[in-house]
C-alpha cells in the first residue's frame, strides 16, 4: 500500500459561511459519508463511520443543520453518492424557486471520512474520482458549498483548479460570502492517520474539538472557519509529529468572495453548556458517560472557553503544572456549568491520553512497527556414545551440545514477524589413542536462518506472549581434528546443507522495551554429503532462553495507521 493510497486526507471543501444567528434566512444541508471499506488490498478502518456520525451530530447541535437536511451514508457505493447527492441538489433548487417562503440563503455541505488515493475517493472496490466531485458540488445551486474529506491522498483535488498548501489562512469578513473552500487533512503526498486513543482521525477528532468551541479564540461563543481550521491544523500537525505516518500538514484551497465573517458553528445554539474558567491552564479532556472523547484543547491560562455539549454527565481531565485533576458535571437544559480548579481534585496517577502512535499508555507497548534483537542461549541434545576399542583405546564424549545465536525480528503486524537467526553450537569431542599416537577431533554446526513468527495472541499491551516459529536456510558443518604420532596433522572439513527449524516458546515483556524468552525447537538440517565428524545426520532438539530488546514506537491502533 503507498502512501498516497494509505487513507485519510481530509479534504474540506469549505465554504464561506453565514452568522448562524441568522438561522431564519440561512438553511443549510449535509450529505455525511463514511467508509470504512477501501478494496481488498487496503486495510480495513476502524473509525471512518464513526467520524463521520460524530460530524453529522456537530453539524446538527451547533452548525444548523436540520435532521431533515441530512443525509448520511455509511459504506456507501458509488451510485449511492451520487443519488444522494442529485437529492440535495434537487431540495436546494425547490428551496430556491419556492415563492411563498422567505429569501434564504442556501448552504450546502459534504464529509467524507474513508480510504482514498491521489486520483478520488475509495468505496469498496470503485473510485468516485475528484473532478466527479467537484463537478457534483458545483451543480449544487447554493450560495456557499463546503467538503470536509478525511482520507489519504485527497489533497489531490485541491490542485484541479491550482490550490495548494499554505499557511492557515485569514478568514474572509463574510456574511454574504458566496463561492467555496477546501479543506484536506493533509496534502497529496502525505498519509491521514487515525488513532485508537482518540477513537477516530486525527483531524476529524480536533475539527470536532475546535467546532464545539475549543476553537473559539474570541470568546463570543461562535466558532470561524478561520479558527476551527488553524486549531484543526496546528493539532492535527502537534499530534502526528512523532507518529510512524510522519506529521500531517491540513491544507486548503478557497473560492470565496463577500463581506463579513465565516461563522461554522455557534456553541450559544446549546441550551447548556459546559464552562471551562480562566484559572484552568493545561491539555483538557472532555468524555461523555460512554467514556468518548469528545472535546481536547490546550486550555490557556486567562481565557474563558464555552463548549457546546449536549445535557448529560460528563468527565473532565486537565493535565495542569501541579498535575492531574479531574471531576465530572453534570450538563442540564438551560444551565451552562462552569468548571475550575475549585472543582477537581487531584487524580493519584496523572492520566495519559494516547495521541496517536507517539504516546502509549503504561506497560508494554505494541510490537506491531518495531524491531528487536534477541541473544539466545541454547542446549542440545545429540545421538552418542563412549566407544571403547583394541588394540588402542578410542573414548568418544557426545550428547549436549552448547550453543548461542542472535535474533533480528521486524514486526509488520502485532501476530506476524519477519525473523532473521544466525546460531551456532558444539557438536562432538572426541579423543583417541593407537599405535600411531593420540589425537582429539571437533564438531560443530552453525546456520544462517530466514522466515516469520507468529503469536496468537494479537492483544498489543499482553505481556506473555506464546508464539510459533519457522525458519529455513542453509546449515553449515565444521570438523577439525588434530593427531601426534609422527609428526602433527590438523584436518579441516565444512560442508553445507539445506534445512528448517520449526520451534516455539513464551515470551515474558517486561516494561516497554525488555522481554524474556524460554523455547523449544528442532534443527532440521538434510544429511551433510560427507561425513563431518563420523556422522552425516545432524538433527537434534534444542532447548532455549532469550533476553531480547525491542524498539521503535510501534503502531497504536491495531495496524489502522493511515487511510
Amino acid at each position: 500500500m503507498t502512501t498516497r493510497s494509505t487513507l485519510a486526507t481530509s479534504l474540506a471543501l469549505l465554504v464561506g459561511i453565514a452568522d448562524i444567528a441568522g438561522a431564519d434566512v440561512v438553511r443549510r444541508y449535509a450529505l455525511v459519508a463514511g467508509a470504512n471499506l477501501g478494496g481488498r488490498e487496503r486495510p480495513t478502518l476502524r473509525y471512518a463511520v464513526s467520524d463521520a456520525a460524530r460530524f453529522a451530530e456537530v453539524l446538527q447541535e451547533l452548525g444548523g443543520v436540520d435532521e431533515r437536511d441530512t443525509i448520511l451514508l455509511e459504506q456507501p457505493t458509488v451510485g449511492a453518492l451520487e443519488n444522494a447527492l442529485a437529492t440535495l441538489r434537487e431540495r436546494t433548487e425547490a428551496e430556491r424557486r419556492d415563492p411563498a417562503g422567505p429569501p434564504r440563503r442556501t448552504e450546502f455541505l459534504f464529509y467524507y471520512s474513508g480510504h482514498a488515493d491521489e486520483k478520488g475517493l475509495l468505496l469498496g472496490e470503485d473510485r468516485y474520482s475528484y473532478r466527479s466531485l467537484r463537478d457534483q458540488m458545483d451543480a449544487v445551486p447554493a450560495d456557499v458549498r463546503i467538503a470536509v474529506l478525511d482520507a489519504c491522498g485527497s489533497g489531490a483535488i485541491t490542485r484541479l483548479k491550482g490550490g495548494k498548501r499554505r499557511p492557515p489562512f485569514l478568514a474572509d469578513e463574510s456574511s454574504d460570502m458566496r463561492g467555496h473552500a477546501f479543506l484536506t487533512s493533509s496534502s497529496a503526498d502525505e498519509v491521514a492517520q487515525e488513532s485508537e486513543g482518540l477513537g477516530g482521525s486525527f483531524f476529524t477528532h480536533y475539527l470536532n474539538s475546535g467546532l464545539r468551541g475549543a476553537a473559539d479564540v474570541s470568546g463570543e461563543g461562535k466558532v470561524t472557519l478561520n479558527e476551527a481550521y488553524q486549531f484543526a491544523f496546528h493539532e492535527t500537525l502537534g499530534g502526528t509529529t512523532d507518529t510512524s505516518g510522519g506529521a500531517q500538514h491540513p491544507a486548503y484551497d478557497i473560492q470565496l468572495s463577500g463581506t463579513g465573517d465565516v461563522v461554522m458553528t455557534d456553541v450559544r445554539q446549546t441550551t447548556g453548556g459546559l464552562v471551562l474558567s480562566e484559572g484552568l491552564a493545561g491539555r483538557c479532556f472532555v468524555r461523555n458517560s460512554k467514556q468518548q472523547l469528545l472535546v481536547e484543547l490546550q486550555k490557556p491560562q486567562g481565557r474563558r472557553v464555552q463548549l457546546g455539549l449536549e445535557p448529560g454527565a460528563y468527565r473532565i481531565h486537565c493535565n495542569l503544572k501541579s498535575g492531574g485533576m479531574a471531576t465530572t458535571a453534570e450538563v442540564v437544559e438551560g444551565a451552562h456549568v462552569v468548571v475550575g480548579p475549585g472543582e477537581m481534585t487531584a487524580t493519584e496517577r496523572q492520566e495519559t491520553v494516547a495521541r496517536g502512535l507517539s504516546e502509549h499508555p503504561p506497560g508494554p507497548r505494541p510490537l506491531d512497527g518495531r524491531n528487536r534483537i534477541d541473544l539466545r542461549w541454547t542446549i542440545s541434545t545429540e545421538d552418542g556414545g563412549t566407544a571403547v576399542s583394541t588394540p588402542g583405546v578410542s573414548v568418544t564424549t557426545s550428547g549436549a551440545g552448547f550453543g548461542g545465536g542472535l535474533d533480528y525480528y521486524r514486526w509488520f503486524r502485532e501476530d506476524w514477524a519477519l525473523a532473521i537467526s544466525a546460531s551456532g553450537r558444539a557438536v562432538d569431542a572426541s579423543t583417541y589413542t593407537d599405535f600411531t599416537g593420540t589425537g582429539t577431533q571437533a564438531t560443530s554446526i552453525a546456520s544462517l536462518l530466514v522466515g516469520v513468527r507468529w503469536t496468537p495472541t494479537r492483544n498489543p499491551r499482553a505481556s506473555v506472549r506464546p508464539y510459533v516459529t519457522g525458519l529455513v536456510g542453509p546449515y553449515i558443518g565444521s570438523g577439525t581434528s588434530t593427531s601426534t604420532g609422527l609428526g602433527v596433522r590438523v584436518e579441516t572439513k565444512a560442508l553445507a546443507a539445506p534445512g528448517i527449524f520449526l520451534g516455539g516458546g513464551v515470551d515474558f515483556r517486561i516494561g516497554g522495551h525488555f522481554l524474556l524468552g524460554v523455547g523449544a525447537g528442532a534443527d532440521l538440517p538434510a544429511n551433510f554429503s560427507e561425513e563431518i565428524g563420523g556422522r552425516k545426520n545432524y538433527r537434534a532438539f534444542q532447548m532455549n532462553v532469550t533476553f531480547g530488546w525491542a524498539w521503535g514506537r510501534g503502531n497504536v491502533g491495531g495496524g489502522k495507521g493511515p487511510r
